[in-house]
């Protein structure tokens, strides 16, 4: 004989009344007349074959069998009931951010986790950007960049960087002072092409040096990690990059101040919405966090 239960609602009338204690009660909270309770909960004791309440004139009590069932039935209704409401709340579209890649690989990412922690609600949508100028996708509703503010944006500023020079551990042992780089391939990012020229104060490099370009950071620092040459790190940006391909400093204590910095922007006058606003609000309270770390060293 079949025991799957014909009707769910049984199950709901029971919960209601084992819970109130009364037929009665159960009904006004179920906009059921009390009749119509004692019938379901009379057909669902048929179906089991075993009473699950014992009914007095002072209200009714629950059986063992009525017991041993409410725990099951009420963890069910109630996990039931959650789901329900999760998928009946309006799914809006997903923030959009787009972010340098190099911040995006080697800041943001090893962040981005304690966000999402805190705001499990949050559907991000992150997107790339490299070239100068960094362009934004048209859907972004905010952009992370570096350099100067665009006009028609508003800008947080987040952090600067500081360039040093570094190498595997093999090619980095080699080298006793700045002149003894340029025995090795310079790797330089190819929208960055003042950079070697700041790390040794001239305005040109020596006829005899070698320079390979590459596009982005992350290309440089991968290359510099295969024994490629020399590449230059750009914390805190790159600080994650870095000791992940395992590049060393090339020169003990040589760092030189960048002069332009991270933003958070977005469109002039647009209004954020909690999401964004919650979005942008973590990320400079993190940046703040890097900034005065980065105060502390220098």
């Amino acid at each position: 004989m079949s025991r799957r239960i014909p009707s769910l609602n049984w199950l709901r009338v029971f919960e209601a009344a084992a819970r109130a204690g009364s037929f009665a009660r159960a009904a006004e909270r179920l906009a059921m007349s009390p009749p119509a309770v004692s019938q379901q909960i009379r057909a669902l004791e048929a179906h089991l074959g075993r009473p699950l309440f014992d009914r007095a004139a002072a209200g009714v009590s629950l059986t063992e069998a009525g017991r041993n069932l409410l725990a099951v039935v009420g963890e069910s209704l109630g996990r039931m009931e959650s789901a329900a409401a999760a998928i009946s709340v309006p799914v809006g579209p997903p923030l959009s951010v787009a972010v340098s890649k190099t911040l995006s690989v080697g800041w943001l990412s090893p962040r981005l986790p304690g966000f999402l922690d805190q705001h499990p609600h949050v559907k991000l949508e992150l997107s790339s950007m490299v070239g100068r100028p960094e362009i934004p996708p048209r859907n972004a509703t905010l952009w992370i960049a570096f350099g100067q503010p665009p006009p028609g944006t508003e800008a947080l500023a987040l952090f600067g960087e500081h360039l040093f020079p570094v190498a595997h551990p093999d090619i980095a042992h080699q080298i006793d002072d700045l002149g003894g780089i340029l025995a090795f391939p310079l790797i330089e990012v190819s929208d960055h092409r003042k950079n070697w020229v700041q790390i040794f104060g001239g305005d040109l490099l020596p006829a005899q040096t070698r320079i390979t370009y590459v596009d982005t950071t992350l290309s440089a620092l991968a290359l510099a990690a295969a024994k490629g040459g020399v590449a230059l790190a750009r914390p805190p940006a790159s600080d994650h990059l870095q000791k992940s391909f395992g590049l060393v400093p090339c020169l003990t204590d040589f760092k030189l101040r960048g002069i332009e910095e991270y933003h958070i922007l977005r469109d002039a006058g647009v209004q954020l919405s909690p999401d964004a606003k919650a979005f942008s609000d973590w990320i400079c309270r993190e940046a703040n966090a890097t900034r005065k770390l980065l105060e502390a060293e220098h």
